[in-house]
């Protein structure tokens, strides 16, 4: 079960295209615990992506939980997809668009070229 409107659409378009993923799976590094929304094992690869959806950026201690929170996985080798692979990860963000809610296109491309590499 998911929290949002957002994680289920996400969670779907994982499902559709038979990605296994893992919901809010614990992830410990050091002394330190976090909840990622979804984790994806790619066993063939060896690769872990880590996806946070963060819906409420437009609250400011929210946005500053979140900033505090990608660092923590920057510090720990999670990098953004886009900055490359982390030595410990990759870190997949979305956020909900300026009209609220995300695009299930969007997230299936995300899906596709980031996890399935499919150019």
């Amino acid at each position: 079960m998911v929290r949002s409107k957002s994680e289920v659409i996400i969670a779907d378009r994982l499902s559709a295209l038979k990605v296994e993923y893992m919901y809010e799976h614990p992830l410990t590094i050091g002394n330190a615990t976090k909840y990622p929304d979804f984790t994806v094992e790619d066993i063939e690869s060896g690769r872990t992506f880590y996806w946070e959806h963060c819906g409420l950026l437009h609250v400011p201690s929210y946005r500053r939980r979140w900033e505090q929170k990608l660092n923590w996985y920057k510090d720990n080798g999670i990098l953004p997809h886009e900055e490359g692979e982390g030595e410990n990860g990759t870190l997949i963000v979305t956020s909900e668009s300026a009209r609220g809610g995300i695009s299930s296109q969007d997230i299936e491309k995300i899906i596709r070229t980031v996890i399935l590499d499919e150019s």
